[in-house]
């Protein structure tokens, strides 16, 4: 958010933790959400979405600042030199899918139930199974 990062940077604003950082910063920041229903039925479909979005955020830790210059025509206020610092801070370069990404779900699973986000009878484990699927296989 170019409005929070130049918060920081003046020292208006303090950054007290982001999933970018400590047990976090190897973690997957971002996943895809579709139906079930277009997993179950239209397999291919998912499986080329994801893989279009996954080869986008490779794009984007190759080429910071192409992506910063096509993103300031839906920026306002803010520069391709803001834009591209703020990408450097991503870990869009991480691609979790099958097992491993039921494995990191499950960790944010496990904290959001610390944090009582997530009810505590819940099996992060079985949850984490239930909302992921691995649509390369």
């Amino acid at each position: 958010d170019p409005f929070m990062y130049r918060l920081i940077n003046a020292g208006k604003a303090r950054e007290l933790s982001t999933n970018l950082v400590e047990e976090y910063a190897n973690l997957s920041c971002c996943v895809v959400g579709v139906t079930g229903k277009l997993v179950r039925e239209e397999k291919r479909v998912a499986a080329a979405l994801t893989q279009a979005i996954l080869e986008a955020h490779d794009y984007s830790v190759k080429n910071p600042q192409a992506v910063a210059k096509g993103f300031q025509a839906y920026a306002l206020n803010t520069s391709v030199e803001e834009v591209e610092a703020i990408l450097h801070d991503h870990t869009h370069g991480h691609h979790a899918v099958g097992a491993l990404l039921t494995k990191e779900i499950t960790t944010y699973v496990t904290d959001l139930k610390t944090v009582e986000v997530i009810r505590q009878s819940t099996d992060a484990g079985e949850f984490a199974k239930e909302i992921t699927a691995d649509v390369f296989s």
